[in-house]
């Protein structure tokens, strides 16, 4: 997992009172993780029922996925990654790919810092794992995640997917070479 030395040195200088300290999130720790997500979709007037937040819950405890928290020093941010698939999500697993599904921030504390250290945390944990991409989605109005995603590195591809009533834009970083082959 990536140190919290590799993470400030990401950060650029930029130090955030009180710090978040990024981690692996625990089995026990899914409630919280799920009420940080129910709280960010509520704030956004997206609210979601027990359907969906069962869908949450079995996502995050799938054996392939790689869900963290943002602690400060309750939760206050979640994220999940999971392996990418090949043909825009819906073939076969692209083992050079890891896909960022969810990342959330409690409403009280957004725009505090926590946001950008779980994306350096999944990007070292990328490069760690030998992953040689890492993508994420968003809707284009979605300035706040936008601007994070550009200041963790992360670029436009060029392409989009419908929503409802928006367009998603996809963001990539492609890691080095060295610090991330597969063999």
């Amino acid at each position: 997992m990536a140190s919290p030395e590799f993470v400030e040195q990401q950060l650029g200088g930029w130090a955030y009172d009180p710090p978040v300290n990024v981690r692996s999130m625990r089995p026990d720790e899914i409630d919280a993780a799920i009420s940080v997500w129910r709280e960010a979709n509520i704030a956004r007037g997206a609210p979601h029922g027990p359907e969906r937040t069962a869908r949450i819950r079995a996502k995050l405890s799938a054996p392939d996925a790689l869900p963290f928290v943002a602690l400060r020093p309750d939760i206050v941010g979640m994220a999940l990654a999971e392996p990418g698939r090949l043909g825009d999500d819906a073939g076969e697993p692209d083992p050079a790919l890891l896909h960022i599904s969810m990342v959330f921030v409690r409403p009280a504390v957004q725009r505090t810092g926590v946001g950008l250290p779980m994306v350096l945390h999944i990007l070292a944990v990328a490069r760690s794992t030998s992953y040689q991409r890492v993508d994420i989605w968003t809707a284009r109005e979605n300035s706040p995640a936008r601007r994070l995603y550009e200041r963790a590195g992360m670029t436009l591809t060029g392409r989009t997917a419908p929503l409802r009533s928006s367009l998603a834009l996809q963001y990539e970083s492609f890691l080095s070479d060295g610090e991330a082959s597969r063999t």
